[in-house]
């Protein structure tokens, strides 16, 4: 599995062998079952995961017992829950394996170690700030401007693995749709 965050670094950051090496060597490996939930709400977050196969979801669950699916990391993403990992507090979401996955995980302390001695650790950090920032920029933009088809659509023309992969109960939960809703929507392409 180290490997393939190997070549996500070489290809992603000007960075060096050396530092590859030095920043791969602070991640450890977890297999994870489909549904295995790696945070639950009320966790402090410990840990960033890099996806090298299958996917995984970070989501909420509203009183009524309603899932909304904030952000789904297919292969070569990250995922955590950034304000809990940075903040250290409990969190309000869950982390869960939609598929069986091959994960490499680094700890909090871990991966603020390789950020004070390596570029690609800040380049990383840097990285996942913006990545987590435009991801919910287009969220709440596309909730705010798109209709369930328009959001749809785009997932559809940016991000198809989710839809072929996913059960249409994740799916719709990221749209911030209903199932029926997202059936219909289906029925009309």
């Amino acid at each position: 599995m180290t490997e393939i965050l190997k070549t996500y670094f070489a290809n992603n950051f000007q960075t060096t062998k050396t530092e590859i090496e030095k920043v791969v060597s602070a991640f450890i490996e977890k297999t994870v079952k489909k549904n295995e939930t790696l945070i639950s709400k009320g966790d402090i977050c410990r840990y960033t995961y890099f996806v090298c196969k299958g996917s995984v979801r970070a989501y909420f669950i509203d009183d009524n017992g309603q899932e909304a699916t904030r952000y789904i990391a297919l292969e070569n993403q990250f995922i955590t829950t950034i304000h809990s990992f940075i903040s250290h507090t409990p969190t309000n979401e869950f982390i869960e394996a939609t598929e069986q996955a091959e994960l490499l995980q680094i700890s909090y302390n871990d991966f603020k170690k390789i950020i004070e001695e390596t570029t690609l650790g800040k380049d990383l950090y840097n990285k996942q700030l913006e990545v987590a920032y435009i991801t919910n920029h287009w969220r709440l933009e596309s909730f705010l401007k798109m209709t369930a088809k328009q959001r749809f659509d785009f997932l559809l023309q940016t991000n198809p693995a989710i839809i072929q992969r996913l059960s249409n109960k994740i799916v719709a939960s990221y749209l911030g749709i209903t199932q029926e809703s997202l059936s219909r929507i289906k029925a009309q392409k």
